[in-house]
């Protein structure tokens, strides 16, 4: 049975391709190295079958077409090489309509979901659906799965020049947001690239998924071009971090690595071999969503915990209020608690601009960057109420009164007269 072929027009003027020289022109999706050869149009694969050399960028020398990449040779109509070697490159039937060159391709097929299909759609489902990145020889068949969905309205891919950028610009996605978004590189430089922007992240605890290529896994540990451990490399910055393979489970890999990142507000890294990203997706293997793989983030402070800040807050005759970045999601409740106690509301430097300068409780910036009057305030106190700081020495809060802490992390008391009430975290 025949195949079914598609004429494609890749050259509008065949006078553009002048005799004794190669080009490369697209059909469908498929990269093809046109030639021009003893008054001939011909067209050959454009990937030299040894390393994937770009052949529509070399050159006809001596009648041959040769690879730029390392010198092999080919018949630049047959694709055959010299001497009877039997790797030679595919080629295409040509066709010529007046001055337009039409090559014949075979019929794509419909597309069959692949590996990278169901961890971009799991991605999707879990409401992450901006991604940051460049997209490169190492990433192409995650890049297309990002693309698929982009033509779907379902995902927006922000195209950056440095990966630097597409990571610092995840890393402020999540600390605006609270939610996180996605850095994309390619295998080696891009990939480190992006970790200056991942520590951004982490240090500030903000939610980010950094996604990056790597080269197939056969030639892992050999010494390939751009080939580096980047699961070594991130593993001190990633609290999440795991190599995508042949039979991982895709969907709950990208599960994971979300929730890793949403529940730790901390980085959370994938990196994919290059062969893996274009593999069948499993026969039996969905997309997942979160739909009971998340718990309830809600966390009621105990009883005696709870009486006890009431007490500090009754005893006190001047309370006040410290606010950080993390109370960023409720100022409306604190401003209104803050008008209740009737007491100064003061903010790290992190958080400013979290109460307005003309709220008549708004007394500005604690701390080396900040005013003395937000110091005085802190200093004529009797009890600090603090909410979703992180207690920086930049900020300056001080361990020597009583204080009332409203934060997400069990850990963050610094001082025996610390009270700290765990709540909702912010996701």
């Amino acid at each position: 049975m025949s195949k079914k072929v598609e004429w494609h027009k890749v050259l509008e003027d065949k006078n553009e391709l002048v005799e004794g020289r190669v080009m490369t022109v697209t059909a469908g999706h498929t990269s093809i190295c046109l030639t021009h050869f003893e008054g001939k149009f011909c067209a050959l694969d454009n990937k030299c079958p040894h390393q994937g050399g770009p052949l529509g960028e070399g050159s006809i020398e001596n009648g041959m077409l040769r690879c730029p990449w390392h010198g092999w040779d080919f018949h630049p109509c047959t694709g055959m090489p010299p001497g009877g070697y039997d790797d030679g490159v595919d080629t295409f039937e040509v066709k010529e309509e007046g001055d337009a060159i039409y090559i014949a391709i075979e019929k794509e097929e419909d597309h069959a979901e692949t590996v990278s299909d169901v961890m971009v759609e799991t991605m999707i489902n879990w409401g992450v659906n901006r991604v940051f990145g460049m997209v490169g020889h190492s990433n192409l068949g995650f890049a297309d799965a990002l693309r698929r969905q982009e033509l779907k309205g379902n995902l927006k891919f922000i195209g950056i020049r440095h990966e630097g950028a597409a990571s610092f610009a995840a890393s402020a996605y999540g600390k605006l947001t609270g939610r996180p978004a996605a850095c994309f590189g390619i295998a080696g430089p891009g990939s480190t690239n992006m970790y200056t922007g991942m520590w951004d992240a982490k240090v500030d605890r903000a939610p980010l998924l950094a996604f990056s290529g790597q080269v197939d896994t056969q030639v892992v540990g050999t010494g390939n071009f751009q080939e580096l451990d980047l699961i070594r490399a991130f593993d001190s910055v990633a609290a999440f971090n795991h190599r995508v393979l042949h039979n991982s489970k895709h969907s709950e890999l990208m599960t994971l690595a979300i929730k890793h990142a949403i529940l730790s507000r901390d980085v959370s890294h994938l990196t994919f071999p290059d062969e893996v990203q274009v593999l069948p997706k499993g026969e039996n293997e969905t997309a997942q969503t979160p739909d009971g793989r998340l718990t309830p983030m809600t966390i009621a402070p105990p009883k005696e915990a709870f009486d006890k800040a009431l007490g500090l807050l009754e005893a006190a005759s001047k309370p006040v209020i410290v606010v950080g970045h993390g109370s960023r999601f409720h100022m409306d409740k604190i401003i209104a608690l803050a008008e209740k106690l009737n007491c100064p509301v003061l903010t790290t430097f992190k958080g400013k601009g979290q109460i307005p300068d003309s709220h008549r409780l708004g007394c500005g910036v604690l701390g080396r960057s900040g005013t003395p009057i937000a110091s005085w305030f802190m200093n004529e106190s009797d009890l600090l109420l603090v909410i979703g700081a992180s207690f920086s020495k930049h900020t300056g809060i001080t361990d020597h009164k009583p204080t009332i802490q409203i934060d997400f992390d069990p850990l963050a008391p610094v001082s025996y007269t610390h009270l700290t009430l765990p709540t909702k975290r912010i996701v």
